[in-house]
């Protein structure tokens, strides 16, 4: 009885990381920084937003004359 290999060949099959630590550090950072800036943008729109009704108001009742006691 003889027993062969068709072919003298192997598969090397390697496994590597598909996603590194470092990548997901950087894109927790850049979603971070993102939301960051939306949030204070946003902020900054609510504070002028806020200053332009105030002076409105103030325009208002100074040009009526109302004067509270």
């Amino acid at each position: 009885m003889q027993i062969f290999f068709w072919e003298l060949k192997y598969t090397h099959i390697e496994a590597e990381e598909a996603y590194v630590a470092l990548t997901l550090l950087c894109d927790i950072g850049g979603s971070l920084g993102l939301i960051l800036g939306s949030t204070v943008l946003t902020l900054c729109e609510f504070t002028d937003f806020l200053l332009v009704i105030t002076t409105a108001w103030v325009k208002r009742r100074a040009s009526t004359g109302v004067v509270e006691q």
